[in-house]
């Protein structure tokens, strides 16, 4: 992409001076309407309500959001600007991203600390880069920048965040994600939803791979992992890497929770064999990035393999089934840097009886020291979870806890090994059958 398809950028630039300028203005704008038209870009705004509003004038249609000083955090202000369309091929959109980072020069200084990258679900190219953080004036600025390129134009977001952080920050990127998802280049482009293609689908059940290796952790150390990873798949070609929870259908939960969704199609093979791959085309961030896979594919009996990693077929609990005995879910980490050390560990119990009533327990602590200047400070704290106990139900994959009060709590759980009940997987969690031994 050539400099001149910028040329607004060269005599609007936006350097971080301009923007701390607009981290003082006095909100004066009006409310908006939810969709807009931006050049030839259709939008979702954020709801008014929600404390959006139009700011500034030009190439770059803007809106702003101010958030209040309180006793625990600063005054900041968040801004998202768009982009009018450019003409530009779908290959120039890596230099591109980089021409429009570059109107914040400082932050195009900064490492991309969080990077996503695929197509939309209209079939664009999308990059998102998140960048983080330049101190000016005692103001903090972090930025997200997004592309979104078709075959003859490309448009471009971005999201500046002044001494916003913590849950502020986590309302304006949803917002922000929510508004990206909902970017149309052209009148004919749809909605964000994952709806299957009637080529897509052709299996039914939950399939469960077991994971293992080590990954680092929070205080500086790495963790053994094992882990009985699922995929959900659903016969009209939707699939979720989450048990559905709360009783919810896969397309209930893949409405609420797209990232742990996608859509899958089976493709190869022919009149007398199965299908030899599957295309997975998985959401892989709330800025509808969708990853596409093609890996190799076959039936072994009930089960999958899929790239040479076996799937077990898991079968449902039938209604009214019972269990007897004690599981148990453990975790721990602990890791150390020069200056600190840390540890966490929790353990959660849960019964099971075969007359379908239940009693849980648990617990969880925390540990950490630091040495500053020859100084060693800490703290250790622990806490017991609430015993609780009632009946319970299971169907499905389905397990509901009703406790003496009345009260369900509905969770997820499967048996990742055939024909034992060994160890227990809810809500996602390794519960191991504890034998007494």
């Amino acid at each position: 992409m050539g400099s001149a398809q910028f040329h607004w950028i060269g005599r609007g630039r936006l350097a971080l001076g301009v923007i701390l300028s607009l981290f003082c203005l006095v909100p004066c704008s009006q409310a908006l309407a939810a969709p807009a038209e931006i050049g030839d870009l259709t939008v979702t705004l954020p709801d008014a309500a929600t404390g959006w509003r139009k700011a500034g004038k030009g190439n770059l249609f803007m809106l702003q959001k101010d958030f209040p000083e309180t006793e625990d955090d600063k005054r900041g202000n968040a801004l998202i600007q768009i982009t009018k369309p450019l003409p530009a091929a779908r290959s120039s959109l890596r230099a591109g991203m980089k021409t429009f980072v570059a109107t914040l020069p400082d932050m195009a200084k900064e490492d991309i600390l969080v990077k996503h990258y695929g197509v939309t679900v209209n079939g664009y190219d999308i990059r998102v880069e998140e960048r983080c953080c330049v101190h000016q004036k005692n103001v903090s600025i972090s930025q997200i920048v997004v592309g979104v390129a078709g075959d003859r134009q490309q448009a471009y977001l971005q999201l500046v965040l002044l001494n916003v952080n913590g849950d502020r920050s986590r309302s304006a990127e949803a917002d922000f994600a929510a508004l990206v998802r909902s970017v149309k280049l052209d009148p004919s482009d749809k909605d964000f939803d994952l709806v299957p293609a009637s080529e897509d689908g052709g299996l039914d059940g939950v399939f469960t791979h077991l994971d293992t290796g080590l990954r680092p952790n929070v205080f500086g150390g790495m963790d053994f992992y094992s882990d009985s990873t699922i995929t959900t798949f659903d016969p009209k070609g939707l699939f979720s890497t989450e048990l559905p929870k709360g009783g919810r259908s896969i397309t209930e939960h893949c409405k609420e929770t797209p990232t742990d969704c996608g859509l899958y199609t089976l493709t190869g093979g022919g009149f007398f064999s199965s299908a030899g791959s599957i295309e997975m085309r998985s959401v892989t961030s709330a800025y509808g990035t969708i990853e596409i896979e093609t890996k190799t594919f076959s039936k072994k009996g009930e089960d999958l393999v899929i790239a040479d990693a076996d799937h077990r077929a898991v079968p449902p609990f039938d209604e009214g089934t019972t269990l007897d005995g004690e599981w148990v879910s453990t975790f721990a980490s602990s890791g150390m840097t020069a200056t600190s050390s840390g540890s966490v560990a929790s353990s959660h119990t849960l019964r099971l009886h075969r007359n379908g009533t239940f009693e849980r327990a648990g617990w969880s602590g925390a540990s950490m020291t630091n040495e500053i200047g020859g100084s060693q400070s800490g703290v250790t704290t622990s806490s017991n979870r609430p015993g609780a106990s009632g009946r319970y139900k299971l169907s499905g994959y389905r397990l509901d806890l009703t406790d003496v009060s009345g009260k369900t709590e509905t969770m997820s759980i499967f048996e990742p090994d055939k024909g034992s009940d060994g160890l227990l997987v809810i809500n996602g969690n390794n519960y191991l059958k504890d034998d007494g031994k």
